[in-house]
């Protein structure tokens, strides 16, 4: 090949390294914000199920004062023993109702895990596949650099004394 040939084809490479290097700072970029959104997502979901069990509570706590409110002043035993069935059953919704909180957040939450270490994945794949071609072209290229050293010494006038 003659040195122009070589200089041109050097400059082709020169681009697609350049143009894979970017990729790669591109792909580390897009690892970075899907770690930081799936961490933001994350706490907005702790902050959501916080709600909900404060929410829960809260009607706990209002039911629990309505059924105090309803045996106020009761004395025989059947309405005490009414009042004690009610603040249990009150007491089994409550925990129920928390047990099927706690189920869903942590389906949603490893639902989200499995989506964000999917998509990691797929960009550490491309990112393996990215370094690969980038180490093949520099490869090239520096063999390239060399041959266009050696072809400019071969075609240099030689001068003798």
């Amino acid at each position: 090949m003659g040195w122009a040939a070589l200089s041109l084809r050097k400059m082709t490479l020169k681009q697609r390294i350049n143009n894979l290097e970017q990729r790669l700072v591109n792909i580390s970029q897009e690892l970075q914000s899907m770690y930081d959104s799936g961490s933001y997502a994350q706490q907005a979901m702790g902050v959501e199920q916080s709600q909900a069990m404060m929410a829960l509570q809260n009607t706990y706590s209002n039911n629990t004062a309505t059924i105090g409110s309803q045996y106020t002043g009761a004395t025989n035993a059947q309405d005490l023993a009414a009042y004690q069935t009610a603040l249990q059953q009150e007491q089994l919704s409550m925990m129920y109702n928390q047990m099927i909180q706690n189920s869903l957040f942590t389906a949603k939450g490893q639902a989200l895990q499995e989506t964000i270490n999917q998509q990691e994945t797929q960009l550490q794949l491309e990112q393996e596949q990215v370094e690969t071609q980038l180490e093949a072209a520099r490869a090239e290229y520096d063999s390239l650099d060399q041959a266009c050293s050696q072809d400019i010494q071969s075609g240099a006038i030689k001068l003798t004394a």
